[in-house]
């Protein structure tokens, strides 16, 4: 892959099989939502046609509103979710990658650990994006499993929540 010129960012999701800005043009399911006094959450997932870096099967974007000021502004999260049929140098090999594009993950684990890390039952690596207006996680727990985390999609794509859900301009 060509990377001249091209941002972290952009080098990042060229990875992807899927393409993530389609998620609302294609067919999705509202698996949950969340409503406090301030805030209302939902959760739409789908299930991918192809394993994304031979991990994950499931996509989630999870949106943010804020009750008071409802604006195209607010948080959207990306989760890919994996089955149990991985293998451990498959995750460190996506580790490796994202620590090549954005640099050592913050605590510096993912530079130095082996396989047996990645065989671990819970693990959580964690890197901070630019000025922290984005994270990128890899955690593997007992309750979820698998999981490649992007918090604040938005902002690491510069799209607000409106710009998600228009048609995509063909050229």
């Amino acid at each position: 892959m060509n990377t001249e010129g091209k941002t972290p960012e952009e080098v990042f999701f060229e990875s992807f099989n899927y393409k993530l800005s389609s998620f609302f043009h294609d067919d999705y399911t509202e698996i949950d939502s969340i409503e406090t006094p301030a805030t209302f959450m939902i959760v739409y997932e789908k299930k991918l046609g192809q394993k994304e870096f031979g991990l994950f099967n499931r996509l989630q974007f999870r949106i943010f509103y804020d009750k008071e000021i409802i604006t195209g502004d607010n948080p959207v999260n990306v989760k890919l979710l994996g089955d149990d049929s991985y293998s451990a140098e498959s995750v460190m090999a996506l580790a490796k990658e994202i620590g090549e594009i954005f640099g050592l993950d913050d605590s510096g684990t993912c530079s130095n650990a082996d396989i047996s890390f990645y065989n671990a039952d819970e693990y959580d690596l964690f890197w901070t994006i630019g000025d922290g207006e984005s994270f990128i996680s890899i955690e593997r727990d007992a309750k979820e499993g698998l999981s490649l985390n992007i918090l604040f999609y938005n902002n690491l794509v510069g799209h607000n929540v409106g710009d998600l859900l228009k048609p995509e301009r063909t050229a």
